[in-house]
């Protein structure tokens, strides 16, 4: 392993193991050294690898948001029918938020803690997430698979409902992570009043158009 990638190592392991603790506890409520007990190191090696503990907090909304970034731009950057890409992607956003909880939970309750322009940041990331929503609804509306009149309001709608699974799932609970996924994809499908039978018509017709 090369020296870079070492010293990334030991920077992710950081993160992953102080996230827990932000989001159990709070961020005001953690000191660096229950982080470095927890890591059984010293504060001055987190100090090597984060300037303080702001500076770790930014690191892990980053780390967060890039995760969901990827996976999103993935699932669109393949050509597929509208509903087909909206219920990927909200099957994807939905077991991200069940497997990344304490991410989940430090994203939407630790905001205040972030100074400005990270905060700037994060508000512009969250707005690219909605309007890239919105304009996959409004493809579907086009193509006549959604009836939405308003595709930004939908998008809101969406993404307000995904994000906040955290607050609600519970792994001993009466649903397993996959049956929560399929069913709130659907849940998402009724939003954008998706119509299977116009879908059907509409990609006959494209087949029909390419004869």
């Amino acid at each position: 392993m090369m020296k870079n990638e070492v010293k990334e190592f030991k920077r992710q392991r950081i993160l992953i193991e102080a996230a827990p603790l932000f989001a159990e506890y709070g961020f005001q409520n953690v000191a660096i050294d229950t982080i470095a007990k927890r890591l059984s190191v010293t504060k001055p090696f987190i100090y090597t690898y984060f300037e303080n503990k702001t500076a770790l907090l930014e690191a892990i909304y980053e780390r967060a948001v890039n995760s969901l970034a990827s996976g999103v731009a993935e699932i669109l950057a393949v050509e597929r029918p509208p509903e087909e890409q909206l219920r990927q992607f909200v099957e994807f956003y939905v077991m991200e938020n069940i497997k990344s909880a304490d991410l989940t939970a430090i994203f939407l309750n630790e905001e205040k803690n972030l100074p400005p322009a990270a905060l700037k940041k994060i508000h512009a990331q969250h707005h690219s997430f909605d309007r890239s929503l919105a304009n996959l609804i409004r493809e579907g509306v086009k193509k006549g698979v959604f009836d939405v009149d308003d595709p930004m309001l939908a998008s809101f709608s969406i993404s307000g409902m995904v994000r906040w699974v955290h607050r609600w799932y519970n792994p001993n609970g009466r649903l397993k992570p996959e049956e929560i996924v399929s069913k709130m994809a659907r849940l998402a499908l009724n939003i954008v009043a998706y119509s299977p039978e116009k879908s059907s018509l509409t990609r006959k017709r494209t087949r029909a158009d390419h004869r």
